[in-house]
């Protein structure tokens, strides 16, 4: 069995503090990386692609569907996003 890439970020404050939100996937397929809020924003296929954005200073669009604050997605700093490989 091969282990899976598995980036997520815990939200520390506000009302859903707790909350587990993952990259985001828009309706294309890809997910967005981005140096700043305005962009240029970089549509990666993979999580691996987006891994490698992130070690290089890109922000990750991250969001959670089930919970009410966070269904849109949010532009969260790679030093705050936590990678680990599951299997």
């Amino acid at each position: 069995m091969r282990a899976q890439l598995a980036i997520t970020y815990l939200v520390q404050k506000g009302k859903e503090a707790g909350a587990l939100l993952v990259p985001h996937r828009y309706r294309d397929g890809k997910y967005l990386a981005s140096k700043c809020k305005q962009g240029p924003h970089i549509r990666v296929g993979s999580t691996e692609e987006l891994l490698s954005y992130m070690v290089s200073g890109h922000s990750i669009h991250m969001s959670n569907p089930e919970t009410r604050t966070h269904r849109t997605p949010r532009l969260i700093r790679p030093a705050s996003i936590r990678v680990e490989w599951v299997s």
